[in-house]
């Protein structure tokens, strides 16, 4: 994904490269996160051995989550890639409708997700139309 938004591309390099590796990218992360959760929880950071229940824990992993996400989205100038985060909370919350805590936190996150992605695209675009624009989703 790093070596696509740092090129010149054409329009078909944009979309099976750029949009590609970056969806791909996105759900790469997405999954190693979800291991490492696995992970800790299998060596135990179960329900009340670890301080915390599995419902706090999993809102701390959201949370860090966006974190790396949104990091991501503004160093490297791609918005379509904190867009699947977007998309794996969505998931989230849809499957964990019945746990308040989560379904709050998923809630907090989409929303504050979404006005982010909002300005970092706004950002990118007042960079591309100032000739400004050196790398990330719309450097052409």
């Amino acid at each position: 994904m790093m070596k696509s938004t740092r090129s010149k591309v054409n329009v078909v390099e944009f979309i099976s490269l750029r949009i590609g590796f970056t969806l791909y990218t996105g759900w790469v992360t997405a999954a190693t996160i979800l291991n490492v959760s696995f992970f800790l929880k299998s060596v135990g950071m179960k329900e009340g051995s670890a301080g915390f229940s599995e419902s706090v824990w999993t809102c701390v992993i959201l949370w860090v989550a966006f974190v790396i996400y949104c990091t991501a989205t503004i160093v490297e100038r791609n918005p379509l890639f904190g867009c699947v985060y977007f998309w794996v909370v969505s998931a989230i919350r849809d499957k964990q409708i019945e746990d308040e805590n989560i379904k709050l936190n998923t809630m907090i996150i989409l929303i504050v997700l979404a006005v982010y992605m909002t300005l970092v695209t706004s950002f990118m675009i007042y960079e591309k139309c100032k000739g400004k624009c050196n790398r990330g989703l719309l450097y052409f």
